[in-house]
């Protein structure tokens, strides 16, 4: 079983390394075979096809993501802009460290209809969970205009994601970087803060 647990490990691994290289549309289970040092017969056995297999490596980058996420929100110990800024950090670092597979699940996120596809569900719960730590940090304040306040951030950070090269700004402002990615991250917390 344990090798069983392993062989899958690796395929799925595989996945993401594949869509980093190639991009998700690109990807075949000839290349993933390859990285993953096994053969397609394999990856058959362990996953019926392709599509299946890509459904799990989204459903795991998925989970890690939130777990990363939510032990950030769920840390009572630090105050809401420094959750916020360290969520919208993680994401957008993320994005660097994994353009493919981040591109690949806000793709799918956006595409989706009626929050449909396990992406769209995440980055709800995402906004759900900072919106709840929010309305307790500023409950004084309009709770619906909080939600909106940071669904346009959040709004703003999936389109650096996506597009970082969109709107032409200079490279020092651009996501090329960790520390860049860190400002952006403190320059959206700020955004927030000024708005509500």
């Amino acid at each position: 079983m344990a090798h069983t647990t392993s062989t899958r490990r690796l395929i799925l691994e595989a996945v993401v390394t594949c869509i980093e290289k190639y991009g998700l549309e690109q990807i075949t289970t000839r290349k993933i075979a390859v990285e993953a040092g096994t053969n397609i017969a394999s990856i058959n056995y362990h996953f019926r096809s392709k599509d299946h297999l890509v459904a799990e490596a989204f459903s795991m980058t998925i989970k890690h993501m939130l777990q990363d996420v939510f032990a950030a929100i769920d840390d009572s110990s630090r105050d809401f802009d420094a959750t916020l800024t360290d969520v919208l950090f993680y994401l957008l670092e993320g994005s660097l460290r994994f353009p493919g597979i981040s591109r690949a699940h806000l793709n799918q996120a956006i595409r989706s209809t009626h929050q449909d596809s396990i992406s769209a569900r995440a980055m709800s719960r995402v906004f759900d969970g900072l919106a709840s730590r929010a309305a307790r940090a500023y409950p004084s304040k309009d709770q619906q205009l909080l939600r909106l306040r940071l669904g346009q951030v959040l709004s703003s950070v999936m389109l650096a994601i996506l597009r970082p090269d969109f709107f032409k700004v200079a490279r020092k402002y651009q996501l090329t970087s960790t520390k860049h990615a860190k400002q952006l991250a403190t320059s959206y917390t700020a955004l927030f803060l000024a708005a509500i």
